[in-house]
C-alpha cells in the first residue's frame, strides 16, 4: 500500500521522466562536434611525404659526402696502366718509400703493398733502382703529375708506398698533397681507400 502511493506521487511530479536530459537537450551539441577528420589515405600520404623527404636528404647527404669516390673512381693498378704512366708512378712511390728515412724493411713492405697492386717483378726492380739511386724531387713529381693528369694517381701509390703512419711520413703525404693541389675530400676518399 506504501508503495502505491509513491507510484501516484512520482507520475505527477515535474520533472524529467527515464530516458530524458532536459539539460542535454537544450544545448546545441552540434556546435561543439569537431571538424571531420582527414581521411586516413590523405594522413598516411602525408607521413609518406615527409619520411621521403627525410630519405632523400640522407642518400644525397651520403653521395656528396662520397662523391668522389662514386664519380671519380680512382683505381691503382699497375697491370692495365701504359709504361710511361706505370714508370712515373713508380718513381714518385719511390720517392715516397725514402720520406720515412731508408730502411730495407719499409722498402720491402712497399714492394709487396705494390705488388698487390699489380706491380711485376720489373716494376719492383725499377723502384727498388730509383731508392738506391736519387728518386726524382718533389718539384718534378708535381709537374709530371700535373702534365699527365695524374695528380690524384701520384698521391694514391704514394700513399701505399709510404705505407707507415709515422710522423715524417705522415708530413711528407700532406705536403705532397698540398703541392699536388688536391682537395681535402680527394685526399680523405684517397685515405680512405689505399691506407692499410
Amino acid at each position: 500500500m506504501g508503495m502505491d502511493w509513491l507510484w501516484r506521487f512520482a507520475g505527477r511530479a515535474a520533472g524529467p521522466r527515464d530516458g530524458q536530459g532536459l539539460a542535454l537537450e537544450t544545448l546545441d551539441l552540434t556546435a561543439a562536434v569537431p571538424p571531420v577528420a582527414e581521411a586516413p589515405s590523405a594522413i598516411m600520404r602525408r607521413q609518406r611525404d615527409a619520411a621521403l623527404k627525410v630519405l632523400s636528404a640522407k642518400v644525397l647527404g651520403a653521395h656528396l659526402a662520397n662523391r668522389h669516390q662514386i664519380s671519380y673512381p680512382l683505381t691503382i693498378d699497375f697491370r692495365s696502366m701504359a709504361e710511361d704512366e706505370r714508370n712515373f708512378l713508380l718513381d714518385a712511390a719511390a720517392a715516397a718509400a725514402l720520406s720515412g728515412g731508408e730502411n730495407e724493411t719499409a722498402l720491402a713492405a712497399a714492394c709487396e703493398r705494390l705488388s698487390r697492386r699489380g706491380a711485376d717483378e720489373a716494376a719492383l726492380s725499377r723502384l727498388r733502382t730509383k731508392v738506391a739511386g736519387a728518386p726524382p724531387s718533389v718539384n718534378a713529381i708535381v709537374e709530371r703529375a700535373r702534365g699527365m693528369d695524374r695528380a690524384a694517381h701520384a698521391y694514391a701509390v704514394s700513399l701505399i708506398a709510404a705505407g707507415s703512419r709515422a710522423p715524417a711520413t705522415q708530413l711528407y703525404l700532406t705536403y705532397l698533397a698540398a703541392r699536388l693541389g688536391l682537395s681535402q675530400e680527394v685526399v680523405g676518399s684517397v685515405n680512405r681507400r689505399y691506407r692499410d
